[in-house]
């Protein structure tokens, strides 16, 4: 089977723990589109973040961001489709973390907002280079469009949330965990798998001639979607009990490795 769609996951699957693009795998990835891949980026991150992978390719492709909330071209940075979370759904979300102290982010269509100064959600506002927003109510954003909200706290502390918030919410909204010590909400409507689909509708690709790759439980979707599903060997056990086949960890070039194989 010729595969004509590569997904893959950024931090801590296609990225290595220094955030980097190794040569082996540009050269791999460039090698597939060469051959008439099309490459998508299947990230948790804003567009802001993922603009520098586009620089890699000639070619406009689209990008999965905000956990599938969003969709953007590498190049000419058209939007593709959004996602929105009910602004009352993000408003429980966030009064629950308020009520847990847990620093929390909020992406809108407008600015990044934090909960509060705090050194992790400070890093994150640096990162992106973006103006800090201080906010409380969630209620007073009814003029902008929210994409996520997203908790940070310790790995154990993030694994109880998440099983919290999944029970709370009941399928309202997506409650994911991205990283181990960041906790997702997006729209229902959201996803990887959901918006990995989109994209295949789009180009006229189907799933089965899909490859995914991924580490964590945001990934799942995205990796049963696909006809291919590939978790990195540093993804958690119940990541790697959802894909169809393993591969090196994200430090060994693990991507580029099926990637070679497979063109």
């Amino acid at each position: 089977m010729r595969y004509k769609l590569i997904a893959s996951d950024m931090d801590g699957t296609l990225l290595n723990h220094e955030s980097a693009l190794t040569p082996r795998t540009t050269a791999a990835l460039l090698k597939a589109v060469e051959a008439g891949a099309l490459f998508v980026a299947a990230t948790g991150r804003a567009a802001q973040g993922v603009w520098f992978l586009g620089d890699v390719f000639g070619e406009d492709l689209p990008f999965i961001v905000l956990n599938g909330a969003s969709a953007v071209m590498s190049k000419s940075r058209k939007v593709l489709f959004n996602k929105f979370l009910d602004i009352s759904l993000a408003k429980e979300a966030y009064e629950f973390g308020l009520s847990r102290g847990v620093p929390m982010v909020l992406w809108t269509d407008k600015r990044l907002w934090l909960s509060s100064m705090h050194p992790t959600t400070e890093t994150y506002r640096k990162y992106y280079g973006m103006d800090l927003n201080i906010i409380s109510d969630v209620g007073k954003l009814a003029g902008e469009n929210i994409y996520k909200v997203f908790w940070v706290d310790s790995a154990e502390n993030t694994r109880r949330h998440q099983s919290e918030m999944n029970e709370h919410f009941g399928g309202r909204l997506l409650c994911q965990s991205s990283m181990p010590q960041y906790l997702e909400f997006v729209s229902s409507e959201a996803g990887k798998g959901t918006a990995l689909a989109q994209i295949g509708a789009l180009y006229g690709i189907g799933r089965d001639e899909m490859i995914a790759f991924g580490d964590g439980h945001n990934d799942i979707s995205m990796l049963q979607y696909a006809g291919l599903g590939v978790a990195v060997d540093n993804a958690p056990e119940e990541v790697k009990a959802a894909s169809d086949r393993l591969t090196l960890s994200n430090n060994n070039d693990g991507v580029a490795i099926v990637i070679e194989e497979l063109f």
